[in-house]
């Protein structure tokens, strides 16, 4: 996997958004699954308990090594207040990477599974993302096609969030502009250290 400078990260998107649907992703409980698999247990999670409300985080994280970097992302969901389930995916990318490029890679990967999962369901129910439509668009005519049919079931809502390992303290102090407009502009929500736990704390044990 080829990466250059942070400007080539809109055109790497598809082929993050294929690794990541070609790639197994690891349960903690459950061990290699494939990004169809990942979303039937997103899914039936939701189900068990559908009294309580939901989210979807991702998030990404990264270790340089000797001869590389090593990234690991996260999604996960949320029974507010009442735990969660996660699943990660590793990448190995061979070319050592500078921590801004780094910073802004682990981004776009995030942005590319967030990407993934959208799509996934949409081609799962015959669906797709149509010209000049929007993230939430996408979303809410997702649930809208699927209203009352019980057969098809979907996980992915508005309510999706993007977390990204940078904060107000530190190095990344400088990225948090361009990221978090880099994120939003595409139409997801994104949350920031201390709230980034999907990042900060479940990829980052992986890493």
């Amino acid at each position: 996997m080829k990466s250059g400078g942070h400007e080539r990260y809109n055109m790497d998107i598809n082929e993050f958004k294929n690794l990541i649907k070609e790639n197994q992703f690891r349960s903690p409980s459950k061990g290699l699954m494939s990004f169809k698999e990942v979303i039937g247990e997103l899914i039936e999670y939701r189900d068990e308990k559908p009294e309580f409300e939901y989210r979807i985080v991702i998030g990404t994280d990264s270790e340089a090594r000797e001869s590389g970097v090593d990234f690991v992302s996260v999604v996960a969901i949320h029974r507010i207040g009442k735990g969660g389930r996660y699943f990660w995916l590793r990448i190995y990318d061979k070319e050592s990477l500078e921590f801004r490029n780094r910073i802004y890679k682990e981004a776009v990967l995030s942005l590319a599974l967030a990407y993934a999962l959208l799509e996934q369901q949409l081609e799962n129910n015959h669906m797709s993302i149509t010209a000049g439509q929007s993230i939430k668009e996408a979303i809410e005519n997702l649930g809208k096609n699927l209203a009352g049919k019980s057969a098809k079931k979907i996980v992915l809502t508005d309510e999706l969030e993007i977390h990204v390992d940078i904060g107000t303290k530190g190095p990344t102090k400088a990225m948090i502009k361009e990221i978090v407009g880099m994120i939003r502009g595409s139409g997801f929500d994104v949350k920031i250290k201390p709230e980034a736990f999907a990042a900060a704390n479940v990829a980052d044990r992986h890493v």
